[in-house]
């Protein structure tokens, strides 16, 4: 016999699974939008940007070293990729761009997921 207990048990599992499940969304769609700026950025196009924006969701989805968030370890990395090609100064835009970007990507994936 399922109990009132059981049934909130599963429901608040259910939730979580969701839950995670729109957060990684999420971060993937904000690395692509990520990925798309930092291409125009670096002047990648066809097969480089695409290479460069699928690795950039792919590192989102591995957790950081203890410590550290996600979002700095991509900022870390955006920062050197633009350093490296010569673009530094567009490296200050990047803490609010991550935000933004962040914001507009979770709100997208909720709309979509309520249908």
């Amino acid at each position: 016999m399922t109990t009132l207990f059981d049934e909130r048990e599963r429901a608040a599992e259910a939730l979580f699974a969701l839950d995670e499940e729109l957060r990684f969304l999420a971060l993937a769609r904000r690395n692509k939008m990520l990925g798309a700026w930092m291409c125009e950025r670096l002047n990648l196009t066809g097969s480089e940007a695409e290479a460069y924006t699928r690795h950039l969701v792919e590192a989102g989805a591995i957790p950081p070293a203890f410590g550290r968030t996600s979002d700095e370890v991509l900022a870390e990395r955006l920062r050197a990729d633009l350093t490296a090609k010569g673009a530094a100064a567009e490296a200050e835009a990047l803490p609010g761009l991550i935000a933004r970007y962040g914001a507009e990507a979770a709100r997208t994936v909720r709309e979509q997921a309520r249908g």
